[in-house]
């Protein structure tokens, strides 16, 4: 009895299994039928064997966004289809600027394969994972917190919070050894975004804080795939793990929304949550200001939770590779230094004073955003993914029509800005590109760079991230010599596969679901000038 109800069962599952594996194809020939470019496809092995060939050569841990990018740069037109059954449906893969902008007007959604794992870490629907009228909500609550003009003015919170990253460094440069920069950095950027959107000091860069503990522990137990493995699936602690970390957050985030609360109207926080309550309350005056402000705690958390989570990594990551490229370009280095000076005075010790005397000094600073840009070009820390519907169409360059129903429209942002037909000199570290007019052939064609997207999806902290950055570099680079210490880093940990992606030791890495990590966490040496 229990032989035949196993052989059942397997039959069941092998004909699921056959079911599955006859509707992926037929995506795919559907798709050829079409003439649309796609890698070399087996009935078998499907797209699998374009992607090892792909991987042979590369790191271990490069992420997907390099082994695409690989793959982009067989189709000229800027757009390729993909299979990634059984892990994942058909992808479309973009690095086109004028399909990307297509895509962004077309409003699509996020696909569940993102959103399923975000909503996880956030532990509700985010601005992340919303969509529609819910979304709109919710955006506008937060937009006015990270204006520009608003923004700016939380300058000085952020220049304590780096003066705290500068005592570190120098801490470092004392021990005079070799260490992985984002241990610092991403601290730094912990402790920046609760500052400048709760108005509170978590000192996460001297002490670890609960918040910041708990939420990486949400992340590193978080499954951005599928896994197949019954045992990993189900014979799992991850639940119990899962509900503490929420338990934590959702502890700490209730009591800073209370102390908001609490704020006399007479001094009002400049926080970003503090803007959102006062709008949010204004617009529930109807209701009472007990239930209004739970319902705002159970709404807010997953907001203030995805801030962290898309802000702690990409700023964090943008600031290594700027030291990163610095390091290599002496010409520049010596260019942005002799900004500060000219900008924040003569004394580099002097430059937190100065900003928070004049916040508007960091606007005159436009070579250091050009420098920052041309590095979220060469690294950008993240890239764009919808879902494809039935009356979504993408006109090509070569005037094609490319569907994207049944598909995962993925907007490459590094193929983009590694595309040699959009930007002249495309491997090449030139921030002089962002300051000069459209008759020069340096100058960026319109969409070709979207490191914080467009539209009105674009990353709402793209402000605050700049400006951090700004902060940062103004703050350390006349201080110290940050420096790569790959050769030393390499010679204590061998490694047998390859570690260079681009020509690049620094090559952007996989490390579970942050986005790319500058690899090993960049191996460097501190070096305090005098």
């Amino acid at each position: 009895m229990y032989l035949s109800l196993l052989i059942a069962l397997g039959v069941l599952a092998f004909t699921r299994f056959l079911t599955a594996f006859y509707q992926a194809r037929q995506e795919v020939w559907k798709l050829q039928k079409g003439n649309l470019p796609m890698p070399e496809f087996k009935l078998l092995a499907g797209h699998f064997g374009t992607l090892k060939k792909t991987i042979q050569g590369m790191p271990s841990d490069a992420t997907l966004h390099s082994i695409m990018l690989k793959i982009s740069q067989q189709f000229p037109s800027g757009i390729f289809y993909i299979n990634m059954w059984p892990f994942s449906g058909t992808w479309m893969i973009v690095s086109a600027p004028s399909a990307a902008s297509q895509i962004q007007k077309l409003n699509l959604t996020k696909p569940a394969i993102l959103r399923r794992p975000l909503e996880t870490v956030t532990g509700g629907p985010s601005m992340m994972s919303m969509h529609g009228e819910t979304w709109k909500k919710w955006r506008a609550l937060f937009n006015p917190g990270f204006n520009p003009a608003y923004i700016i003015g939380l300058a000085p919170n952020i220049a304590d919070e780096v003066a705290t990253f500068c005592t570190q460094l120098r801490k470092k440069a004392q021990q005079a050894e070799v260490f992985p920069l984002e241990s610092l950095t991403t601290r730094l950027t912990v402790d920046t975004i609760c500052s400048v959107v709760l108005d509170t000091q978590l000192h996460h860069q001297i002490k670890d804080h609960p918040l910041a503990t708990a939420l990486q522990r949400q992340i590193d137990w978080t499954s951005f795939g599928t896994t197949f493995n019954p045992v990993k699936r189900y014979l799992t602690i991850r639940p119990l793990v899962l509900w503490y970390n929420n338990k934590v957050m959702d502890r700490i985030i209730d009591s800073e929304v209370d102390r908001a609360y609490r704020t006399p109207p007479d001094r009002p926080s400049k926080s970003v949550i503090s803007l959102a309550l006062r709008e949010y309350l204004k617009e529930q005056s109807s209701s009472s200001s007990t239930r209004s402000l739970a319902e705002f705690k159970r709404l807010v958390a997953p907001q203030l939770r995805v801030f962290l989570f898309a802000g702690r990594n990409t700023t964090s990551s943008t600031l290594i590779y700027t030291y990163y490229l610095l390091a290599q370009h002496p010409e520049v280095l010596a260019r942005i230094r002799a900004e500060h000076e000219d900008v924040l005075g003569g004394d580099p010790a002097d430059a937190q004073g100065r900003i928070k005397e004049d916040v508007q000094l960091l606007n005159k600073l436009t070579y250091t955003t050009a420098v920052i840009k041309e590095t979220l070009r060469l690294f950008p820390p993240s890239a764009s993914m919808r879902e494809g519907r039935p009356d979504a169409e993408i006109i090509g360059e070569d005037g094609q029509r490319y569907p994207t129903v049944g598909c995962n429209v993925w907007t490459l942002t590094v193929a983009l800005h590694h595309n040699s037909d959009h930007w002249q000199q495309v491997e090449s570290f030139i921030p002089e590109r962002w300051l000069v007019g459209p008759e020069d052939p340096l100058y960026p064609v319109k969409g070709a760079w979207r490191a914080f997207e467009f539209g009105p999806r674009s990353c709402i902290g793209q402000t605050l991230a700049m400006l951090e950055l700004r902060i940062a570099l103004a703050m350390t680079i006349r201080q110290f010599d940050i420096t790569p210490a790959y050769d030393e880093w390499d010679s204590i940990h061998p490694a047998t596969t390859a570690r260079e992606v681009n020509g690049h030791r620094a090559y952007q890495a996989e490390r579970g679901a942050g986005g790319a990590h500058p690899a090993d966490g960049f191996p460097c040496r501190v070096k305090e000038r005098c």
